[in-house]
């Protein structure tokens, strides 16, 4: 079963990662992205993508480490796309698990009804990213404190619009593997014990 989970987790940290350079070459990235960069032009370098869909159905899947490993693996391959961008690759991948968190938290440990404890991961990734923003912008891109923290409400709105594009597509997803493939999944599956 170990060996399962962890091709299953390589599989799904792939695909995150083919979806990521598919969406940024393809110019997809910034399609999906031009109503935000037309409101907000100078919070330009945020992005919506659908890289977080795998990551979640690791979590879903696999459980937590899982979900935590195939963010690390999309977050280096960001990283290495970007010409070594420690910065952007690491954001992603902590905005990710910090999502896969606050689910994992709300669906398997507090047992709420499914669609309204999503919720939990955008809540917990946009707190996290707030602070994470807070704390790096100033220090790697010299932007003042004072300008950071006046962006927070739109990184947490950005952040809340990208967890639920993860989330609720992630969730459509692991429904359908749920109904029609669920015996192939381990039987401690993080989403076998979701509630209904």
């Amino acid at each position: 079963m170990a060996t399962f989970v962890l091709a299953g987790t390589a599989m799904l940290g792939a695909l995150g990662v083919a979806l990521d350079y598919a969406m940024k070459f393809t110019g997809a990235k910034d399609i999906m992205s031009t109503p935000w960069r037309l409101a907000f032009p100078y919070l330009g370098f945020l992005k919506f993508d659908l890289t977080g869909v795998p990551i979640f159905c690791a979590m879903a899947f696999f459980g937590l480490a899982s979900g935590g490993a195939t963010a690390a693996i999309v977050g280096v391959a960001i990283t290495l796309r970007g010409g070594v961008d420690l910065v952007g690759g690491s954001m992603k991948a902590l905005a990710e698990f910090s999502t896969m968190v606050g689910v994992y938290m709300a669906l398997g440990k507090l047992k709420w009804r499914k669609w309204v404890a999503a919720f939990m991961g955008p809540v917990v990734r946009a707190a996290v990213m707030c602070i994470a923003n807070i704390i790096v912008v100033p220090l790697y891109y010299q932007v003042p404190f004072g300008v950071v923290l006046s962006w927070t409400p739109l990184i947490a709105l950005f952040n809340i619009i990208q967890g639920c594009i993860t989330v609720y597509l992630g969730l459509l997803v692991v429904e359908a593997v749920l109904r029609r493939a669920s015996h192939l999944l381990p039987r401690d599956a993080p989403a076998l014990s979701w509630p209904r």
